[in-house]
């Protein structure tokens, strides 16, 4: 068993330290709230607590070692005597992306979200000029992202008049990239203002089209549970179908479940990075490993013989499938509590609780059965 556990803990590292970090640049001129889209999207504002460098002239890279992603800042212009120019833009920024492209694929500009605030009430000239630039030179995805919509009055049907405006402004000079309007406030004060950053989050991540870049993205936000859990049902419906796969070549006796567990362990990882966990520090994830590591590894594989009913008691494809499933799915269902509590209390998760036997297992029961229903 120590053999065992020392494999399944070197397998739960090894996930943990697979990260692949996808760089948004965001492009927008001082003041348009870049910092506090940025502080509510991904927790805090990387450019104030992050290692940052220039990269060319009007260009900065940020990365803080807890947040999977890398934030490329650039006003986008400069202002010159003659007035703001996209001189700039054109000269260093363009060509610093373009070379990128040149590099490998952790290397590459993968998203671009162009910042203009609705608080000015205008899209300027150099702004327009910025972005068929983008658009026109460049295959990024491109979004347009309107900032402080929570302030601009509303239409009748509750439509921010100034963000309908630019959406106007922006289709009349050739500009046909996804707008979103966001604040980095609860609008709650106002319900009838329907703002974009949940459908922002969903399609900065549909548009990183490399399953470790977007599973990085979607882990570093923290705006959009429904998000971690889009992709979380992604992550073990993959690990469900290789757990099944492996089954069906080899079938194993119940006694001998453990076989399929250290990808049960990859795809705890996984879902632990999802989650944000990794940035809770050592300590915390040596305590959630630790708890993962006795649950899988003993009380899991010993509990199956009670709750599946299998013929012969043999693991097939079918049962090492739905196994992987409800033991993600109930893992989900952990995580988001404490993902809850920690942003509630911002204290490190009590993994022994939620971990707890009586807890856990009826969180399995019920996932087994959800699994069931949803592949039948």
């Amino acid at each position: 068993m120590a053999s065992m556990e020392a494999q399944l803990e070197e397998q739960f590292d090894k996930e943990m330290a697979a990260v692949k970090r996808p760089n948004l640049m965001i492009v927008g001129g001082t003041g348009v709230g870049k910092s506090s889209l940025i502080n509510h999207i991904f927790g805090k504002t990387i450019a104030e607590v992050g290692t940052g460098q220039p990269v060319t002239r009007g260009c900065h890279r940020y990365e803080d070692a807890n947040i999977p992603l890398v934030i490329f800042d650039t006003e986008g212009y400069e202002v010159t005597e003659g007035g703001p120019s996209a001189g700039n833009f054109r000269e260093k920024i363009i060509p610093e992306i373009i070379q990128r492209k040149s590099k490998v694929l952790d290397e590459h500009i993968h998203l671009i979200w162009y910042c203009l605030s609705v608080a000015n009430h205008r899209v300027t000239d150099f702004d327009l000029e910025n972005l068929r630039l983008i658009t026109g030179e460049l295959d990024i995805p491109v979004a347009v992202v309107l900032t402080q919509c929570d302030a601009e009055p509303v239409d009748d049907e509750g439509r921010g008049e100034t963000s309908q405006a630019f959406r106007k402004v922006l289709r009349e000079h050739g500009v046909h990239c996804e707008v979103f309007e966001t604040c980095a406030n609860n609008p709650n004060h106002d319900p009838e203002l329907k703002l974009d950053l949940e459908k922002l989050i969903a399609w900065s991540s549909a548009s990183l089209k490399d399953d470790a870049l977007r599973q990085s993205f979607v882990a570093a936000q923290i705006a959009s549970l429904p998000a971690k859990r889009s992709e979380a049902m992604t992550i073990i419906m993959t690990y469900s179908a290789t757990t099944a796969a492996s089954a069906g070549l080899n079938p194993v006796p119940m006694s001998d479940a453990l076989l399929i567990v250290p990808q049960q362990m990859a795809m705890a990882a996984s879902l632990a990075k999802l989650y944000g966990f990794g940035s809770m520090g050592e300590m915390a994830v040596s305590m959630l490993k630790g708890q993962i590591l006795s649950l899988v590894g003993r009380q899991l594989a010993a509990s199956l013989t009670k709750m599946i009913p299998v013929l012969g008691q043999i693991i097939n494809a079918a049962v090492a499938g739905a196994i992987t499933g409800a033991l993600g799915l109930a893992l989900v269902e952990v995580y988001e509590r404490a993902v809850d509590g920690y942003l509630k209390t911002g204290k490190s998760p009590d993994w022994a609780r939620l971990f707890s036997n009586e807890q856990f297992m009826q969180a399995f029961k019920i996932a087994l059965g959800k699994w069931g229903n949803q592949k039948a």
